[in-house]
């Protein structure tokens, strides 16, 4: 598996949030993501400017992520629905809009067999394991950014990714 290491932006995003259970998660993260799309709408964000996730070789894709707060296979926990907005864009009026801290994170690819075969339980227990081999610390909650529509993708095709905010301890 690889781990690697980034620097993200600062995101100015429009979120929902809810507190969910594993199976609560998968029937509100698909409602969660069109929704916060639809409030960010024109200033929504794409891969084409959120160069940080280096998806210049595909197509403009909206940008979601889930800030989990837990694990919510263990029961409820707080997850965080967000869409980027574009730098140049003007936060939308009456949806709720805060600024996701930037941060450096260490990440991985995931692919949707992954998903689909149970393994990303083990992709967060590698991150988990490498940031204290490597001495950092994670100082906030692990997030998945998805970039691509999870149902019509193929079974190879990187879907999300799964990161963890770090600083050196």
């Amino acid at each position: 598996m690889q781990i690697s290491v980034r620097d993200v932006p600062a995101l100015v995003v429009v979120t929902e949030s809810r507190d969910v259970d594993q199976a609560g998660l998968e029937k509100w993260l698909p409602e969660a993501m069109a929704d916060v799309h639809r409030g960010a709408g024109d200033a929504a964000a794409g891969t084409a400017e959120l160069a940080y996730l280096e998806r210049g070789a595909f197509d403009d894709e909206p940008v979601f992520v889930a800030i989990y707060e837990g694990d919510p296979h263990e029961g409820p926990v707080t997850v965080e629905v967000c869409a980027p907005l574009r730098a140049d864009a003007a936060a939308p009026a009456g949806v709720p809009v805060r600024t996701v801290p930037a941060h450096r994170e260490a990440y991985v690819r995931v692919t949707k067999e992954t998903v689909v075969t149970g393994g990303l339980g083990e992709v967060y227990a590698a991150i988990d394991r490498w940031i204290t081999a490597n001495g950092y610390a994670i100082v906030a909650a692990p997030r998945e950014t998805y970039w691509t529509d999870f149902p019509s993708a193929a079974m190879d095709d990187v879907v999300f990714d799964v990161g963890f905010p770090i600083a050196f301890s």
